[in-house]
């Protein structure tokens, strides 16, 4: 996988990651994906992706709960 924060790197490891499974912005945070929303936005905007977002909570890896993180 590319390390790059290009942004025509970053949507294709948010397309690819979609792909498998639905993504939590933290997932894709941890792709190296810092500004999630904005990227899916352009996806869907520029692009025309269909993306759907689905506020859900999540407890991080660290154990911090977390409310309405889009998936």
């Amino acid at each position: 996988m590319s390390k790059s924060t290009a942004t025509r790197d970053q949507y294709k490891r948010i397309v690819e990651a979609l792909r498998m499974r639905p993504q939590t912005s933290y997932d894709l945070r941890r792709l190296g994906i810092y500004q999630a929303p904005a990227r899916i936005k352009e996806l869907r905007d520029r692009h025309g992706y269909s993306i759907t977002t689905d506020p859900v909570v999540i407890v991080d890896r660290d154990g911090y709960h977390h409310a309405r993180v889009a998936l």
